[in-house]
């Protein structure tokens, strides 16, 4: 009972292409499963490195989400095979072991740079640019092989147009509020998500893999 529990829903998203990756089921545990992880472990060690949760920090952590990103992407083009099995290092090549990690990426990150850092300022640099490190030669290879330049262009359109107008329309009447650049990053981000995935299900007839965002 509780193996085809686990089969159908958590392994069978991942394995069967008819299936939508996510269910309502494993939505809720990984999101379960990130709440712990973040409030026992990440948030822990980012207070034991005297990390602050700012907007340069946020900057520095950019080239790791894009890591995280590009890597699933080398899964879905078929490099990497699918699979259920945690002990295989394929499993860390989509969600949801793609985001352990690169947390684990992130984390190694910031002890790196703690290490070497002298300052503030050096501390951010060095997290950055150990990210760059891992990302870029995954982000290069696959621009290499990606076609859809047109539906690239048009993503970062939306993308800008988007944010600089809900930034002016908030502003109406919160002068200030994107004085702190988190706040712009934060929105920028969401609304980067949202019209590449308008663009891919919209443009390019992909599939919606979130059950919530689907049924919107």
């Amino acid at each position: 009972m509780v193996s085809e529990i686990i089969y159908e829903f958590f392994c069978r998203p991942i394995l069967d292409p008819s299936v939508r990756g996510y269910n309502l089921v494993n939505t809720a545990t990984y999101a379960a499963i990130l709440i712990l992880v973040s409030v026992f472990v990440i948030y822990p060690f980012l207070r034991r490195s005297n990390v602050k949760m700012n907007f340069r920090f946020m900057l520095s952590l950019l080239p790791y989400v894009i890591f995280g990103s590009a890597f699933r992407v080398l899964n879905d083009i078929g490099i990497f095979e699918k699979t259920c099995n945690p002990f295989t290092y394929s499993f860390y090549t989509f969600t949801p072991g793609i985001w352990f990690l690169t947390a684990a990426l992130a984390l190694g990150g910031i002890a790196l740079a703690g290490k070497l850092a002298r300052d503030e300022n050096s501390f951010y640099r060095y997290f950055g640019a150990t990210g760059i490190l891992a990302a870029a030669p995954v982000v290069i290879y696959e621009f290499t092989i990606f076609g859809e330049w047109a539906g690239f262009l048009a993503v970062l359109a939306a993308a800008a147009a988007i944010t600089f107008a809900t930034k002016a329309i908030v502003e109406l009447k919160y002068r200030g509020f994107f004085t702190d650049r988190l706040n712009m990053l934060v929105v920028a981000g969401q609304v980067l998500d949202g019209s590449a995935t308008y663009v891919a299900t919209e443009v390019f007839t992909c599939g919606e893999q979130h059950p919530l965002s689907a049924l919107i």
